[in-house]
């Protein structure tokens, strides 16, 4: 079984031609990724289940303390449908100006 290549947001950002900042943005509004609290730019159970972002977890230390934090990775599959949620969000954009 071969696992799925992920890429990061920084990578999906510069795939889309977008600012890593802006597709946050519009990721957040859009319900893909938490907007706050601990969880903030961390992928939603619905989009994890929908196969489009994937939870990493990982952790570092700060002195004696470790802090354990999640970061939201691109599926192909996700990257698609970002890619036509982006146009959509553009298109509606272009419309109502």
């Amino acid at each position: 079984m071969t696992k799925e290549k992920t890429l990061t947001l920084t990578q999906a950002a510069k795939q889309l031609g977008t600012g890593k900042n802006s597709l946050l943005a519009r990721l957040r509004a859009a319900g893909l990724l938490h907007a706050s609290g601990t969880l903030r730019n961390a992928p939603t159970k619905a989009a994890v289940k929908q196969g489009l972002l994937r939870a990493r977890f990982t952790e570092f230390y700060r002195g004696p303390v470790r802090v354990q934090y999640t970061t939201a990775e691109v599926t192909a599959k996700g990257l698609v449908w970002i890619d036509d949620l982006l146009d959509r969000q553009d298109a509606e954009a272009v419309s109502a100006s």
